[in-house]
């Protein structure tokens, strides 16, 4: 399952509508189905989605600006893993206690801004230490403005 931002928009062909990738990432979780295949769809809107972009497009933007990830949804878990946005369970195979990042789907816009914040922390105090926080902010805030013109 993949979990992405569309945008619903007309389509370049008179009377179509549908829902189109609007960022790189988009383009790349949805570059995973052949074309005209099928698919099973879970729609829903949120009030905090802008803020929900912001951090995966700064997240997207650092798995592919380093090699500590393997892909965005790596970067992610690790993320929320290393600033504490994380649970102990035990694994039920080995009996051990591991640490799994939580899950978005219920965090409060506060809870939201928050996480970012200390996520856009971590990434530039250890992983691109040479960029500021605001140019890094920056950067993000262009990327997404970039695909929604």
């Amino acid at each position: 399952m993949i979990e992405t931002f569309l945008v619903k928009r007309r389509a370049h062909y008179r009377g179509e509508l549908g829902l189109f990738p609007n960022s790189e990432m988009a383009e790349e979780d949805l570059a995973a189905f052949s074309l005209n295949m099928e698919l099973m769809a879970k729609l829903w809107s949120e009030k905090k989605i802008e803020q929900l972009r912001y951090l995966w497009a700064l997240v997207h933007k650092t798995a592919d600006n380093t090699s500590y990830f393997l892909d965005k949804d790596d970067a992610m878990a690790g993320l929320k893993i290393r600033v504490g946005f994380s649970k102990a369970v035990i694994d039920y195979r080995t009996g051990e206690i591991e640490t799994k990042p939580k899950s978005l789907t219920r965090i409060s816009e506060v809870q939201l801004r928050l996480l970012t914040g200390q996520i856009q922390a971590v990434i530039c105090n250890e992983i691109l230490p040479g960029i500021s926080q605001k140019h890094l902010r920056e950067e993000i805030e262009a990327m997404i403005n970039e695909r929604a013109s």
